[in-house]
């Protein structure tokens, strides 16, 4: 119990940019350190964690649960949204001093590209899982550029994606 509260205090405490951000972080510890999940497992915790608010946060509830039952996932609830609470006040009491200071602006600067790099890592890891033979390569690639180049709309993609998985098998 100790181990899962640790865990995901620290996830909270040192992920910038987001929910995505946490995917490697999460993976790592969840699948790679403790074996508390198999990568399948992790994959639908994320999946799961996306009909939710807070998706890849919620994947923690997901995770304590599986390793401790329901006080696993108040936990783990608490132990990864503790730490953005905390600075979420420290920097709402200081943010307009904040943006003027060039040594947090500069530290932000080079925090973005991190946190790109962290988003790819977290597609990677789920295309790793998910992506399992040629025409889920092939679906995968035509929804990216559906996205990107034509920029549709991600529930409709989702959809379509659904319904040509049903019509392949």
């Amino acid at each position: 119990m100790l181990q899962l509260i640790l865990t995901f205090l620290k996830i909270g405490a040192f992920t910038f940019g987001g929910g995505m951000v946490m995917i490697p972080f999460i993976e790592q510890d969840a699948v790679n350190t403790y074996g508390w999940l198999t990568p399948r497992e992790f994959v639908d915790a994320i999946a799961m964690g996306q009909i939710t608010p807070g998706p890849i946060v919620i994947s923690s509830v997901f995770i304590g649960y599986k390793v401790a039952g329901l006080l696993g996932a108040v936990l783990a609830m608490g132990a990864i949204s503790l730490p953005t609470f905390f600075y979420s006040i420290a920097a709402a009491h200081q943010l307009h001093r904040l943006k003027a200071n060039l040594r947090v602006r500069a530290f932000l600067r080079g925090v973005g590209p991190a946190v790109v790099g962290m988003i790819l890592a977290a597609g990677f890891i789920i295309a790793r899982a998910s992506v399992g033979d040629v025409w889920s390569g092939v679906l995968a690639v035509l929804c990216l550029i559906a996205l990107v180049r034509f920029k549709a709309d991600a529930s409709l993609v989702i959809v379509a994606a659904g319904v040509v998985g049903l019509l392949l098998g």
